[in-house]
């Protein structure tokens, strides 16, 4: 059926011991399927997973392809009494209505409509069947005849007959629920308020003959009908959509409720369906899978109309519906082609996993209202339920992705009953010809026959109905990788003032001077080890290497704080080294090392190498060791306003700048005895050090 490759969580088990082969990460983990989620999404044949996280016998069935021409989609179903079952079809080339007997398909009526969108039978045999327009089919062997046509109606979405022979119907654009006579006379019964009446129910009430449920799309309402234009809400679940009603033992039902991606309704793009016209093609909810699925919700009312939420999957939507005799209720999805279950508890199972892409119906058949058969949609595919369990019950895990090329441990389970377990394992995402073949039965407990590979399955086999498997346990440990140094950078803390658009920001405050340099690395790790890192340094020129931390530090973050503050001025390389020897024995660490881009030391300011006042023109000389200087800036009498002046050659950019600027503009009025005025003169390198001097103006 379906298998997919997914990463599984992993978890860390206690160190296991394995032959000699190639070299392995130490540390072992474990694929732990404990879940429903994580014993899906692989093969079910015959059986079911449980949200309690066990497998269990479950449905068998088999497999009908439809007739090419009966179209893609199922969107109703009818049992009949002869044990056949009569499927509506959608496009393309739709509006169908296909026999399903004795392993067999054919096609018994055709519309001519673009959908066949709900069927229905009365007392006496005869079968209905609505269509994306406003008319009403009576079908039988080879012919679909108009039965009724209903006034103003764009398309009919439901069906009901009721036990005096009448036929109720759900309809749109204009929400109506109509009433047709067994002559084929039509009038409306109640008018709901919504675009569209997209399910109907049928149920006994204590003080009437019939109680007409119907669900709506627009608001997403419940109604309880008891008589011509006389109705209640029942319940306004959360959504947009009451998709599908139906009615269990003890006057119990079920609604299946919708919420749309941003709580709207759309018109699909992959096909119409009973939810569209084929003329008109009125805006209305579709029940094939929109690009964002939606929400879907099971609901239960007791005979009293309590609600009670059974079941939720914020994942994709639901589209049919059924109950048993038991009144036990399965639903069908809009994506996956799932089947599930619920029990009183609210414990979820998934009955069925298929193929095809959506669950088009799901139904009952015979007087106990046994589970029937199963109806996947594109593509259009029958599938009677043949028995729970049975001798080809077989579980297959989905395909589990280590990662790396592994070697697999001893594999454990919790079960009962007759099981047998085996693996195989492969290196590509599907399990094909290149896999190797399922091993012989594994003990529990046992070792894993498989030969080693990046992926693997796990598959039992259930050999009576009190059969169960759960916990499976799988320990793997993969091949070692080393790590390797891709990039290393390093710069001082304060770093730079930058715009939006990453330049510097021109005329900004000037450089803070910090002595701790802020070194980053990037590894690639691919097996995941954990990851030790040793960081050196050398001075431009010198051949030895010093630990920039203590040998008694064990750094495992990619960065590092370098404090330079007793350093000498210069050019310097870092170099960073990952190893994995925290994952590895001695014998199997691997080790790489990267080299960084020369790093300039400077921790000493500039100086004045000259400085003078003539007039008004102030000239001078700034030397750095290291360079370059970046900005001289002056201030006068004492005011903390400094103010930038321009080197001679318009640029900082080396590490001698001379200037030779006037600073008429920056004197304010003469003061003292003699009109002079302190000018301090400050200068900084590019690390921030800067220098400060003060000059009289004469």
């Amino acid at each position: 059926m379906r298998f997919g490759a997914f990463f599984v969580g992993l978890s860390v088990l206690a160190c296991a011991s394995f032959g000699p082969r190639a070299a392995r990460a130490v540390g072992p983990r474990v694929f732990d399927l404990d879940s429903l989620e994580k014993l899906s999404g692989g093969d079910l044949h015959g059986v079911a997973v449980g949200s309690d996280g066990v497998v269990r016998a479950g449905f068998t069935l088999s497999t009908l392809p439809l007739p090419a021409d009966a179209g893609t989609t199922v969107t109703c179903a009818l049992a009949l009494a002869d044990g056949s079952v009569l499927l509506g079809t959608g496009p393309a080339s739709g509006g169908k209505v296909v026999r399903v007997a004795n392993d067999a398909a054919t096609i018994f009526a055709d519309t001519k409509e673009s959908a066949v969108n709900a069927l229905a039978m009365d007392r006496a045999g005869t079968v209905y069947a609505a269509t994306t327009s406003g008319r009403i089919y009576r079908v039988s062997q080879g012919r679909a005849d108009v039965f009724a046509t209903l006034p103003g109606v764009d398309s009919v979405f439901a069906l009901a007959v009721s036990k005096s022979g009448a036929l109720y119907a759900g309809t749109g654009s204009d929400g109506d629920v109509f009433r047709v006579s067994p002559a084929g006379a039509p009038s409306v019964y109640f008018k709901t308020g919504d675009p569209f009446v997209v399910s109907l129910a049928l149920g006994d009430a204590p003080s009437a003959d019939e109680v007409v449920f119907a669900g709506t799309s627009g608001k997403g309402l419940i109604y309880r009908i008891t008589a011509p234009g006389r109705a209640t809400v029942l319940y306004d679940p959360p959504g947009e959509d009451v998709h599908a009603l139906a009615v269990g033992p003890n006057r119990v039902l079920y609604a299946v409720a919708n919420e749309e991606p941003g709580g709207a309704a759309t018109d699909s793009t992959e096909g119409t369906s009973r939810r569209a016209s084929a003329a008109r093609t009125p805006a209305g909810p579709s029940p094939i899978p929109r690009a964002k699925p939606g929400k879907g919700s099971l609901w239960r009312f007791d005979a009293d109309g309590r609600p009670e939420r059974m079941m939720h999957h914020d994942d994709f939507h639901y589209l049919s519906l059924a109950v048993d005799g038991q009144g036990t209720p399965y639903v069908g999805t809009g994506a996956d082609g799932r089947v599930y279950t619920v029990d009183d508890a609210h414990a979820v199972a998934l009955a069925a996993d298929l193929n095809e892409r959506q669950i088009g119906a799901i139904g009952t058949v015979g007087t106990d209202k046994r589970m029937g058969y199963v109806i996947g949609s594109d593509p259009a595919t029958f599938h009677r339920v043949l028995s729970i369990g049975g001798a080809d019950a077989v579980w297959t895990s989905k395909t589990l992705d280590a990662g790396l090329r592994a070697h697999f441990g001893h594999l454990t389970w919790r079960g009962t009953g007759k099981l047998e377990v085996s693996t195989r394992t492969g290196d590509t995402p599907t399990p094909d010809s290149t896999w190797s073949a399922w091993s012989a039965p594994v003990a529990y407990g046992g070792p894993v026959q498989s030969p080693g590979g990046r992926f693997v399955q796990v598959r039992a086999r259930l050999g009576d109905t009190a059969a169960t498997i759960a916990d499976v346990k799988l320990p793997f440990v993969t091949e070692n990788l080393r790590a390797v140094v891709t990039d290393v950078e390093a710069h001082d803390k304060s770093g730079p003032h930058e715009t939006k658009e990453g330049l510097p920001a021109s005329g900004g405050p000037p450089p803070k001077h910090d002595a701790v340099v802020h070194v980053t690395w990037k590894v690639d790790n691919p097996d995941n080890d954990e990851l030790r890192y040793e960081v050196r340094f050398r001075q431009e020129g010198q051949a030895r290497w010093l630990d920039a931390t203590s040998s008694d530090d064990v750094l495992t973050k990619p960065e590092l704080d370098w404090d330079t503050s007793s350093l000498p001025e210069g050019k310097y390389r870092l170099r960073v080294e990952a190893s994995d020897e925290l994952a590895n024995p001695p014998a199997e660490v691997t080790r790489h090392g990267l080299e960084s881009a020369p790093v300039v030391v400077d921790n000493t300011p500039p100086f004045f190498k000259t400085l003078g006042i003539q007039g008004h023109r102030l000239r001078g000389e700034v030397v750095d060791g290291v360079g370059p200087i970046v900005r001289v800036e002056v201030a006068v009498d004492g005011k903390v306003q400094w103010r930038p002046i321009a080197p001679v050659d318009g640029i900082f950019d080396t590490a001698d700048e001379s200037f030779d600027t006037d600073i008429t503009a920056f004197l304010p009025p003469a003061a003292g005895p003699q009109g002079s005025h302190v000018v301090a003169v400050r200068a900084f390198d590019a690390a921030g050090n800067a220098v400060v001097r003060d000059v009289d103006t004469p």
